[in-house]
């Protein structure tokens, strides 16, 4: 984080969407073309630096598919990756919990029976209600949806508050955390309860969004362990590098770090994906190459990483600390129902290796 309060000092390309490209060409944004670091090209911009609570807005909306990172010096950029990538693995988390609960309450008998009784104007996944009569329906009802996250919340506060295992710091940030997740669902969720407040059906509700918030709490930890295992990578990479001397003289690590997230899609049993890609462009990187190619079999798509690094003592020197946390990482993602895979591959037209980290949730 830089010395400006809440900006992130990180070079950085945003690729959009198509949303996110008709949005911003619409706002008078001029938008770039780039060659990525999977030899994709895209449309977006670059930026310099960055406001979180911005970029994870953007993210939220829809508006951005990819993330490139271009690292000429990990070591100096530690801190703002381990940032960026804790705050979209987070935004994952409110889209998923967001979609767990928009499905709910379109399941719901609550719902089935507003159908039935409002044929042309039916509520489901592809509802979407005019921005500005939501708005002003929930600045009208701002208290009766305050009442309502407060009912929510109760329980999973007091849950927060009892537990022995957090600090007094730790159970401020939960709870922090919990409104958050609130805060990101979708509004039509509230305009819904507003309209049935009172009845069996929105309790029946409430008492599933606190199931489902109690659930979405207990993976909070996922962000802050991926964040950690992804700089080891990165650091083992930049270690790696600097084995030659020009490298140490440039302090160039030349590392790139494409995140993908997948569309968010309006159906049931959607899930939120996230791609994460490790890679190294520099061409002092062929001695590396050329050694994990002496180790490894020349089919090395698909092994996995702890493999990879097992058979490759070169890596494995400085992997300790990255294995633990891909073995944690792998055991947390597990307990709550997030699919997290690894694997490592080479290119077979430059011998380039890849490192891919991906997240289902």
């Amino acid at each position: 984080m830089s010395a400006r309060k809440g900006i992130i000092d990180i070079p950085m390309r945003l690729i959009f969407t198509e949303d996110g490209v008709h949005y911003f060409t619409n706002q008078g944004k001029r938008i770039s073309r780039f060659r990525l670091s999977d030899g994709v090209e895209e449309f977006g911009i670059h930026v310099v630096d960055f406001s979180p609570a911005t970029i994870q807005r953007m993210q939220l909306l829809g508006y951005l598919s990819k993330i490139e990172l271009p690292l000429n010096n990990t070591v100096s950029k530690r801190k703002e990756i381990i940032d960026l990538i804790k705050l979209m693995t987070y935004g994952m988390l409110y889209r998923q919990y967001d979609t767990t609960v928009f499905s709910c309450v379109v399941e719901s008998d609550l719902i089935k029976t507003w159908n039935r009784h409002n044929v042309k104007n039916p509520i489901d996944y592809k509802t979407k209600i005019n921005s500005q009569v939501l708005k002003n329906v929930l600045e009208k009802n701002e208290g009766a949806i305050n009442e309502i996250k407060n009912l929510v919340l109760r329980p999973v506060v007091q849950r927060i508050q009892k537990s022995e295992h957090l600090q007094d710091t730790e159970k401020r940030i939960n709870t922090f955390l919990a409104e958050k997740f609130l805060d990101n669902l979708n509004p039509l969720i509230f305009f819904i309860l507003t309209i049935h407040r009172g009845s069996t059906g929105y309790f029946q509700l409430i008492r599933e969004i606190q199931r489902f918030l109690v659930s979405a709490m207990d993976r909070s930890s996922i962000p802050e362990y991926l964040a950690l295992m992804v700089v080891e990578l990165l650091m083992n990479m930049s270690m790696t590098n600097a084995t030659s001397q020009y490298s140490r003289l440039l302090q160039d690590d030349n590392i790139y770090v494409l995140l993908r997230m997948n569309k968010k899609r309006p159906e049931a049993g959607d899930r939120a994906r996230m791609h994460l890609m490790l890679s190294n462009q520099k061409s002092s990187f062929d001695d590396l190459k050329q050694k994990i190619n002496s180790r490894i079999t020349t089919n090395i798509s698909g092994k996995s990483l702890k493999d990879f690094y097992d058979s490759s003592p070169d890596f494995q020197e400085n992997m300790n600390l990255g294995l633990y946390y891909l073995s944690y990482l792998s055991e947390a993602c597990n307990k709550v129902n997030i699919n997290f895979e690894s694997f490592v591959n080479r290119s077979e037209s430059d011998g380039q290796v890849t490192i891919h980290l991906t997240l289902t949730f």
